[in-house]
């Protein structure tokens, strides 16, 4: 069914409808009529006002939730943007590479764990940092398989363009628990 045969199956759906007559009004249960806020000081409805306009969305929020690709526990993940040396790849996957920060997300929730990705990611980013490993952890006790962390930091850290490739780390640096990651350079 296309868009224009919906729109006029709405419409005919929608053809007896009437909207409702009457004026809105601002009067509680009791019947009398009350200002929004009148009984919060407005230097709090003041201060309220600055929050509200100085507050600006978490760059976090802007990682997708869409849908989560269940990764299984003991399954290796990797990901690498097109133009990356072979070289540099096995080095990564090898552990060769020196780790300069790392990040671990064992006891955080899911929105918790997104803004702190972010976060790391940005702040190894501004140091000039190259490679990073984020301790995902496995989540064998998670009857749930596509809630893990694991899931989560493997379908968020494709959408970060900072983000050049990863993969998981060598069992002598995590395994499967832990991602390493190879960031653009400052």
């Amino acid at each position: 069914m296309s868009d224009k045969d919906d729109e006029k199956s709405f419409r005919e759906a929608m053809n007896d409808v009437r909207p409702l007559s009457g004026k809105k009004s601002s009067k509680t249960h009791l019947g009398e009529s009350r200002r929004p806020g009148a009984d919060i000081p407005d230097s709090t409805l003041r201060a309220r006002r600055r929050a509200a306009e100085l507050d600006k969305p978490s760059a976090g929020a802007a990682l997708s939730e869409a849908w989560i690709e269940p990764v299984d526990p003991e399954q290796p993940i990797a990901f690498s943007r097109p133009g990356i040396q072979h070289t540099r790849l096995r080095q990564l996957r090898q552990g060769v590479l020196p780790i300069q920060f790392q990040l671990d997300l064992h006891g955080y929730k899911i929105d918790e764990a997104r803004e702190l990705i972010n976060e790391f990611i940005q702040a190894s980013r501004y140091r000039g940092l190259s490679c990073v490993r984020i301790i995902h952890g496995k989540s064998h006790r998670c009857k749930e398989r596509q809630s893990t962390l694991k899931s989560h930091t493997n379908h968020w850290l494709k959408q970060m363009p900072d983000v050049l490739a990863f993969c998981s780390a060598p069992q002598s640096e995590g395994g499967t628990g832990s991602v390493l990651v190879l960031l653009k350079r400052k």
